[in-house]
């Protein structure tokens, strides 16, 4: 499948799409609050580590997702 810039930009201005973008930045932010005040805190180190890892992880991924731009592999 061939996605064009059109549709592309048709897809991220829909209000479902939006929608989606807006609770995805809310779990972003949640995470963010979660590990500012301590939610990762853990008995160990490596629990904390791991824990303040795992979430600051899904912070990377929701960042890619939320920063989606339409690339024409065509031309890359």
């Amino acid at each position: 499948m061939n996605l064009t810039k059109e549709a592309f930009d048709e897809w991220k201005e829909h209000p479902v799409t939006k929608e989606i973008f807006t609770s995805l930045e809310k779990v972003k932010q949640d995470l963010l609050t979660n590990i500012a005040t301590g939610a990762t805190l853990g008995h160990t180190s490596d629990v904390t580590h791991g824990l303040t890892n795992r979430m600051i992880g899904h912070v990377e991924g929701i960042n890619q997702l939320l920063e989606i731009d339409f690339t024409n592999s065509e031309t890359d």
